[in-house]
């Protein structure tokens, strides 16, 4: 049982560190940028059926693992389409 916990321990340790590791690399990677959208169309297959700002929201976060707001979106979205 000892054994059991002990490596459990272990595993946890080299799982959290690894993912601090991982965290900086993963926010430079992004560097402030986010997913085009220009020339997608939303509610289409291309866009995963949802709106412009949704599919940027996911893509986002599948990326660079953080939510944008909606608000923060929909102007990311605005400007990506020139307007």
């Amino acid at each position: 049982m000892v054994k059991l916990a002990s490596f459990l321990a272990v595993v946890v340790i080299i799982s959290v560190l690894v993912a601090l590791a991982a965290a900086p690399a993963a926010a430079q990677e992004g560097g402030g940028q986010y997913p085009s959208v220009a020339g997608l169309t939303q509610f289409s297959a291309e866009s995963n059926f949802m709106s412009l700002a949704g599919y940027l929201r996911w893509m986002t976060f599948k990326e660079q693992s953080i939510w944008l707001s909606v608000p923060e979106a929909k102007r990311i979205v605005a400007e990506q389409s020139g307007g």
